[in-house]
């Protein structure tokens, strides 16, 4: 069972509610978390025929918005989407909860209602990135912490490490720290700590990676601190948006199978960016990008579903 946040994302409800309603009708079970007469009125204008498929309604009369602080309105706001999601999840009743709002609200719920894994601090966004070879890397932290200290990073790798051995099935994961160079002696004062940290520790740590051997398939896994982390991700989402836009516009007169072709690239690197997971929390917790669209979270609903089977 899904339990979805109808009301969080730049496109929230509308663009939620139709990805939530297209994944159901491949017999998914979605809950959807929001204020239940507006959800009800909304989907049977959607479709009349949407009480058919496996659909329930979570009532939330509380929205924490985007730029709300996350802290204060979690605790505030006890009946918004967001906290009536994470509970969904803690009581059982769903075990993958998905929302494209508030990053830092969804973190705060978890962490408090789900409560935070044995010897982790803070809870990070951990998300698959494409490489040229076809194998997917792990990167964490993905916008969850900005602000971070060495240890914080150690935990990542931990985190990243047990997921990469339990779900993706690597024995060994190769672990990197994100900086600008290759070399020991590169990186910020964050990075040069935490570095000493890795290369003291148990895990299968290689060192410094840059941006370029990371879809180069140099490693499996790759931290850095989430300012950093959510830079790298936008970055590759603006640059694959501007590449393809380049190419479709050069080929706009050219046969059509070249342009199948680019949309077949885009659907994979849809999939690839339909959502990522909050580690370090004792529940399923996906996190979609703000501007998710209602494809990205029909693909994230499918993608989790059959990941956590």
């Amino acid at each position: 069972m899904i339990a979805i946040d109808v009301m969080g994302g730049d496109y929230a409800p509308y663009q939620i509610l139709i990805g939530a309603l297209n994944a159901s009708k491949t017999d998914i079970p979605i809950i959807l978390v929001g204020p239940d007469q507006f959800i009800k009125d909304e989907l049977l204008r959607l479709d009349p025929d949407w009480q058919t498929y496996p659909i329930q309604i979570q009532h939330a009369s509380q929205v924490i918005d985007m730029d709300n602080e996350p802290v204060h309105n979690v605790r505030q706001k006890k009946d918004s989407s967001i906290v009536k999601m994470i509970e969904l999840v803690k009581i059982g009743k769903a075990n993958i909860a998905i929302s494209a709002g508030n990053s830092g609200a969804v973190m705060v719920a978890a962490s408090l209602i789900l409560g935070k894994e044995d010897n982790i601090e803070r809870p990070a966004i951990a998300g698959l990135l494409p490489s040229i070879s076809g194998e997917k890397i792990l990167a964490i932290d993905l916008g969850a912490n900005t602000d971070c200290k060495s240890k914080y990073l150690y935990q990542f790798a931990e985190l990243a490490n047990k997921y990469s051995q339990k779900f993706i099935g690597i024995k060994k994961p190769r672990i990197a720290l994100l900086a600008n160079g290759q070399e020991d002696s590169k990186g910020s004062t964050l990075t040069k700590e935490a570095f000493q940290l890795l290369k003291q520790s148990k895990l299968n740590f290689i060192g410094n990676v840059e941006p370029f051997d990371i879809f180069n398939n140099k490693t499996d896994v790759v931290v850095c601190d989430g300012f950093s982390g959510n830079i790298l991700l936008k970055t590759l989402e603006a640059s694959v948006e501007m590449f393809a836009h380049l190419l479709e516009k050069d080929l706009e007169h050219s046969a059509h199978p070249q342009l199948f072709q680019i949309e077949n690239i885009s659907k994979r690197l849809a999939s690839a960016s339909s959502g990522a997971l909050l580690l370090g929390v004792k529940g399923n917790v996906v996190i979609c990008h703000g501007n998710s669209n209602s494809q990205i979270i029909e693909i994230a609903i499918k993608n989790y579903t059959q990941f956590f089977q």
